[in-house]
């Protein structure tokens, strides 16, 4: 089992250049112990993957990258001292992390102290924009799109198809009203009616629900939901009703909880889900490294190993251009930079230390998530 201490990772298991120079040591907090150990894992694999490249074309400015590991056990009291252990012990100029969003949070003025870049690869909270750059804290730089950015893509989307009025459900807990608080603001944003914004229950009587949702004759049900989405979707498929159904959405969940005949029928044909990343991207780009994070690891890359790949790269390039690895010399390239994402668009900061990387419009096509849209 995996301990709450720092860990060095291995540069690479590929053969490398010999190397005579001393080591770029990039810092890693996440989750590597504990009940969700394997998403910390998948950002694990992602920045291996990322090292190994680097590595094998020979390095940044002439020296190998190592990563070193600091569990944060998604809490708090553990990811604070680990993070601190990166910068007195290991000495790193620049950390990737953390993850589970209390411990970002946490560590987050633990940086700006420091005076250390945090690169945020993967908490998507808006609050984390909202708290960088300018104004706020400027170490600290959020590369994955925010829960804002996915609100506003996803409404843009259904505005174009005649979406004028929407009915929103979302689960309790913190991460899908986080969502639901960045939809209201959206539609807001974007002069949509809402008919209804319903907080999901866990006993929730959703057929009834339903029944009493479609007198508002909303033009699309809004999803932020984690736990209740077999429960609605079962419940979609019962009531007949007829209307989009749009969000951040586990398709494949959705096509398990309903009927085949539903699904043979068309019954998912006008659910879309929003994703800042998926395996199913068909740009040559995003499946060579689909191919390359499986050939590497056995398993289908998620978002979260994805954004830690490009977030190696990113820290690399800004080295790279800096001509140094000092923490001072690592903020002002991030600040300025342009580094392309293989999702298309670059990494260029705006205010507040946040790209605007593009976002995809998922539906459900001969049984399998396809692209259907780029917002």
């Amino acid at each position: 089992m995996r301990k709450a201490i720092v860990l060095a990772a291995l540069i690479g298991a590929c053969a490398a250049p010999a190397w005579a120079a001393e080591p770029i040591r990039l810092g890693i907090t996440t989750i590597l112990s504990g009940p969700i150990a394997d998403r910390g894992q998948s950002e694990q694999y992602g920045a291996q993957l990322a090292l190994d490249q680097l590595n094998q074309a020979g390095g940044v400015l002439g020296r190998p990258i190592e990563a070193f590991y600091a569990d944060n056990a998604c809490k708090p009291e553990i990811g604070v001292p680990a993070t601190k252990r990166l910068l007195q012990d290991v000495k790193v100029p620049v950390v990737i992390g953390a993850l589970c969003t209390p411990v970002t949070h946490a560590i987050m003025p633990v940086m700006a102290e420091a005076k250390v870049p945090l690169v945020i690869a993967t908490s998507a909270g808006q609050d984390f924009v909202d708290a960088s750059g300018v104004g706020g804290n400027a170490y600290a730089f959020k590369t994955i799109a925010s829960d804002l950015d996915i609100a506003r893509g996803m409404l843009k989307w259904g505005q174009a198809n005649k979406v004028r009025s929407i009915t929103m459900l979302a689960d309790a807990d913190g991460f899908q009203q986080s969502n639901a608080r960045s939809f209201v603001k959206a539609a807001t944003e974007a002069g949509l009616t809402i008919t209804a914004n319903q907080t999901l229950a866990k006993d929730t009587d959703l057929p009834a629900l339903l029944k009493t949702l479609q007198d508002g004759h909303p033009d699309a049900i809004v999803l932020n939901l984690g736990g209740s989405n077999a429960a609605f979707f079962k419940a979609f498929e019962a009531s007949g009703w007829k209307v989009p159904v749009l969000g951040r959405i586990d398709l494949a969940g959705a096509q398990a909880a309903v009927s085949p005949a539903f699904r043979q029928a068309g019954g998912l044909d006008a659910v879309s889900s929003i994703a800042v990343f998926s395996p199913a991207l068909p740009m040559p780009a995003i499946q060579d490294f689909v191919a390359r994070y499986r050939a590497h690891t056995g398993l289908m890359p998620t978002q979260r190993s994805f954004f830690v790949y490009e977030a190696v790269l990113l820290v690399a390039d800004a080295i790279k251009r800096a001509g140094t690895d000092t923490p001072a010399a690592i903020e002002a390239a991030l600040k300025s930079s342009t580094m392309p994402s293989q999702l298309g668009g670059t990494y260029t900061m705006d205010d507040h230390n946040h790209p605007h990387l593009p976002l995809f419009i998922l539906g459900l096509r001969e049984g399998k998530p396809a692209v259907i849209a780029t917002e």
